[in-house]
């Protein structure tokens, strides 16, 4: 007998674990298709190969993710500014670059960091390299010449300055008593109308760097001073830019990473005064922030979850749809056998 208990007791623990069945079989000969489902059966592989490509192409494709930082760059870092501008009524002799900041560091820029062309024919033709004379007489002769013979000067170079805020400047404020000897001569009309060619901060940006921001969707300008044409209406007109320079780093990958100095730009112009030096400032500031862009990967994990709940959220909605459908059918057939039954009784 007490066997026999404890057999009773073991097979009423099955009898319970059989009850939590989740998947319990049908026979087959209890189960029948139907029109409707295989009608549903069609439409549920289709939406889950459609989805799953779908979802396929999602975890293939790779995310670009922009976020910004504190830029924590050191006063001790250098930036390049690289430049190339069209004055095509300054005469070359007394025009030249200066660079300034914040710390009052003051640079002339040097010959060997400038390269000056003369231009004639109101800056459509070129003439040649100027090469500065050795006598500030010669230097006032050739200024002379120049205006009488209305040519141009184009400017262009790279010079490293502090990542602070400064100013780079193209005047004649280095040969300021040349220009009020010709002022006493009755020349007042110092030009310095110009045109852009290029203006970065950085080494002239390679077609690498340029691919680089299009891989990443960046489609930001890296010379948005590019082209830029400022003409005075009579002469004796000062150009003033505001720049805000900010870095940009892309990551191609975990050991390669490239930085642009990419800016934005303000302009105005404005009468000099009787007694002042025309001059194009091209002021630039230091964003406190950087932008750093990157490629972000899907989890395989979060594409697994994904597609199985592709599965089976589509057949269990596939399933409710066809029991209603089913149900509803089965209903309203039998109101009309019912229904046609008694109109046989009458």
């Amino acid at each position: 007998r007490r066997v026999h208990g404890i057999i009773m007791q073991e097979k009423s623990l099955v009898d319970k674990f059989k009850s939590l069945d989740f998947y319990k079989k049908l026979p087959p000969n209890i189960s029948q298709s139907t029109g409707s489902g295989i009608c549903m059966s069609a439409i549920v592989l289709l939406s889950i190969t459609w989805l799953i490509i779908t979802e396929v192409q999602a975890f293939l494709a790779v995310d670009i993710v922009n976020e910004l930082y504190i830029d924590d760059s050191k006063l001790s870092s250098k930036m390049n500014i690289t430049y190339d501008l069209v004055f095509p009524h300054a005469p070359c002799s007394i025009l030249s670059p200066e660079t300034s900041d914040i710390l009052g560091t003051h640079k002339s820029i040097l010959e060997k960091e400038t390269t000056k062309m003369r231009l004639g024919d109101h800056g459509g033709k070129l003439l040649g390299a100027y090469i500065t004379p050795a006598s500030p007489m010669e230097v006032m002769s050739q200024t002379q010449s120049q205006i009488e013979q209305q040519e141009g000067c184009r400017v262009s170079g790279m010079v490293e300055v502090n990542r602070i805020p400064g100013n780079i400047h193209f005047s004649f404020h280095q040969h300021d008593n040349i220009v009020h000897t010709l002022r006493s001569k009755g020349i007042y009309n110092l030009d310095l109308s110009h045109n852009i060619v290029n203006f970065q901060f950085d080494q002239a940006v390679t077609q690498k760097a340029v691919a680089i921001k299009r891989k990443f969707r960046d489609l930001s300008s890296t010379n948005p001073l590019e082209n830029t044409l400022m003409r005075g209406e009579d002469g004796n007109n000062t150009f003033v830019y505001y720049l805000s320079v900010i870095r940009t780093v892309y990551e191609a990958n975990q050991n390669l990473n490239y930085t642009l100095n990419q800016y934005t730009v303000n302009k105005y112009k404005s009468k000099t005064p009787q007694n002042g030096i025309p001059a194009v400032f091209i002021r630039y500031d230091i964003a406190p922030i950087y932008v750093f862009y990157t490629f972000h990967s899907n989890s395989v994990m979060h594409f697994l979850v994904r597609i199985i709940a592709i599965i089976g959220g589509v057949i269990t909605v596939a399933g409710i749809a066809v029991s209603l459908l089913q149900n509803s059918a089965y209903h309203i057939s039998k109101k009309l056998h019912e229904q046609l039954l008694s109109l046989i009784h009458i």
